[in-house]
């Protein structure tokens, strides 16, 4: 059984995804493209560089931060020997299958271009998807995220399209580098073995009809062809012998590399852990548990903290890009902040959320609902809230909707104000 082969490279500027597209449409010198294969070549979603070009730029924003990833694009194929070993309607159903795996992972809005190159050596797929997130925003982070969710990625693509087509995902958590495409393709090692061996009598044409007088013997194209056909016949079993083995010496020596990674930081961890039992020993059980619940609480402190610093450092971008309610708050608390001198811990965030949903409400007649979950969501205050407060004070916005959907202001104005 093959593998199955997903790679990715982000594209960081119009340049590099120019570059890219003319290299998939052969619109640049191609040295490890066959010219006249280039034909079999299928392009699905534009006709031509320019065109695909066009066509992501209609999907990307208005404002692209820096470094912002314009494009991902995607490799899909599997192991040479697997790949050649299939029909072109077998390697269509294969691609086929990747590309809807695509579509249904980040939109099949977003996949703008595909293309299926068959003049390399290797038979294989691009894709090129622009990471648009639901929020309408370039998000690169969100569609790839980082080393785990790559590695996801990869066993869910071998699960869900690899295994359909018998192909398998490669060692988990192995370290073992990717080649690059070119030398993916144009690589093959080929194994010892014992060089053929011709008699005086087999390189002698071949009498193919004794006659009377005179012998009939095959052309000097014909005895080319018959010891062509031997010596292919005589190196077949070797070239497939080395290029299985090579597959397996390389997945063995990847699962014996991953095996002692693991032991040495399965001791770590056990180190780690030795010098904690030797911090604990001598205490109760009743003080076990007492430290636990310290360090518990001690944990979710932390987390709250971290969610803080998060909401207040994605504030100007909400102010500049959000909608509705969000946008508001996110614009009172800059003010807030900005009053109190940069330093967010100073800021009175019962007043900026009541000052956010008077607005949102009375201004720009926005539903409950929308502004509790607006601050829910945004304000560094309800961080720590609790699902059960979540709910509860969602579910009274909705009753308020439902009583009047526009009403005066409260004179109530601490807290978000949902609870008369």
């Amino acid at each position: 059984m093959g593998y199955a082969i997903l790679r990715t490279q982000k594209l960081k500027s119009m340049q590099s995804v120019r570059r890219s597209l003319k290299h998939s449409f052969r619109e640049q010198d191609t040295p490890n493209a066959d010219p006249t294969r280039t034909q079999e070549n299928t392009h699905i979603g534009a006709t031509s560089a320019k065109d695909a070009i066009e066509k992501i730029n209609a999907r990307l924003p208005e404002k692209i931060r820096k470094n912002g990833v314009l494009a991902i694009e995607y490799l899909v194929t599997a192991s040479p020997e697997n790949m050649h070993a299939k029909s072109r309607k077998e390697q269509n159903a294969y691609f086929t299958d990747a590309k809807k795996w695509l579509e249904e992972k980040h939109g099949a809005e977003n996949v703008v271009y595909a293309g299926i190159h068959r003049d390399e050596t290797t038979p294989h797929m691009y894709a090129y998807v622009v990471p648009i997130d639901s929020q309408g925003k370039l998000n690169c982070r969100a569609f790839l995220g980082g080393a785990k969710a790559l590695s996801e990625m990869q066993t869910d693509f071998a699960d869900r399209v690899g295994k359909k087509h018998k192909l398998e995902r490669g060692i988990e958590g192995s370290r073992a580098k990717h080649t690059k495409v070119r030398e993916f393709y144009g690589a093959i090692e080929h194994a010892p073995h014992k060089h053929a061996h011709f008699n005086p009598d087999q390189v002698q044409p071949k009498m193919l009809e004794k006659g009377i007088f005179i012998n009939d013997y095959e052309s000097p194209e014909g005895t080319a062809e018959r010891l062509s056909n031997l010596v292919k016949k005589h190196y077949d079993p070797a070239i497939q012998e080395a290029s299985v083995s090579r597959i397996e010496r390389a997945k063995r020596k990847q699962a014996e590399e991953t095996s002692k990674r693991k032991d040495i930081e399965l001791k770590k961890a056990q180190e780690r852990l030795g010098g904690f039992d030797e911090a604990f020993k001598g205490l109760s059980k009743q003080q076990m548990e007492e430290l636990k619940t310290i360090a518990a609480k001690h944990r979710l402190e932390n987390e709250i903290k971290l969610e803080k610093l998060r909401r207040i450092d994605a504030l100007p971008e909400l102010d500049s890009r959000g909608t509705g309610a969000a946008k508001t708050f996110a614009r009172h608390a800059l003010e807030a902040i900005q009053k109190a001198g940069g330093k967010f811990e100073k800021v009175d965030w019962d007043a900026v959320e009541n000052s956010a949903k008077k607005e949102s409400r009375y201004e720009h007649h926005q539903p409950m609902y929308e502004i509790a979950k607006a601050i829910l969501k945004h304000s560094p205050k309800r961080a720590g809230e609790s699902e059960a407060f979540i709910n509860a004070t969602l579910e009274r916005a909705k009753e308020l909707d439902k009583e009047d959907p526009v009403r005066q202001a409260p004179e109530k104005k601490r807290g978000l104000g949902f609870d008369r």
